[in-house]
């Protein structure tokens, strides 16, 4: 199966490409840099940036017939450096003007499922947080990247997609381990769940390969 995987050069999705290749599937990436991915036959780079609707069109159209069968979003709000309570930078609503482009980009070129990775403290599953984290998210930096986050869940539940939005625990940059489906709204998580990039990636990549998850908006942990 081939895929699209946007947010390739990024933390997580770099785990992303190398999980969807190590199964065997055919990946497309879309990258503002191209030469920040390792090299493989079956992995196919266009230079681009979701900023820009034709660039996702002509990723998707770049192997002929073998357009991708999903697209896997791994985008993320962009700060001043790599922690989470940095200062957003740019476009606050970088994720939302970008998904918008993707998912009118899909349509035009008849690609009708989207996996995207989204956080645990999106839309209903913020109530599941602690207290302390949710006074996080309301108050610190982080506020403007969830912000963004909610509106590109709204916007894609009612998009018509086939979609699923995956919200995982504070990342960490561990191995694999057993993952914990938390339900849509978080509520059956501990009180500071986390979950490995490594595991968020293989959850997204299984997204694609099955229904299981369809429509839905899992909250994961390990």
């Amino acid at each position: 199966m081939r895929v699209l995987i946007i947010g390739a050069t990024g933390r997580t999705g770099k785990v992303v490409v190398n999980e969807a290749l190590e199964r065997g599937h055919t990946v497309t990436a879309l990258a503002r840099n191209p030469d920040s991915l390792t090299s493989h036959q079956r992995l196919n780079v266009v230079k681009g940036t979701p900023e820009k609707q034709e660039d996702i069109v002509a990723a998707i159209q770049s192997t002929g017939e073998d357009v991708p069968r999903a697209v896997i979003v791994t985008l993320n709000a962009r700060r001043e450096s790599d922690s989470p309570f940095a200062k957003p930078i740019g476009d606050h609503l970088f994720m939302t003007h970008a998904n918008e482009n993707i998912r009118a980009a899909m349509k035009e070129t008849g690609v009708r499922k989207i996996v995207i990775m989204s956080a645990f403290g999106v839309a209903e599953s913020l109530d599941s947080l602690n207290c302390l984290m949710k006074g996080v998210i309301k108050y610190s930096n982080m506020s403007v990247q969830f912000k963004d986050h909610d509106r590109v869940d709204a916007e894609t539940k009612a998009s018509g997609l086939n979609f699923v939005m995956v919200r995982p625990a504070m990342l960490k940059d561990t191995e694999a381990l057993p993952i914990k489906d938390l339900e849509d709204d978080g509520k059956l998580g501990s009180f500071m769940p986390s979950c490995s990039r490594a595991s968020v990636a293989k959850f997204l990549v299984d997204a694609v390969e099955r229904d299981t998850w369809d429509g839905r908006t899992p909250v994961i942990c390990n």
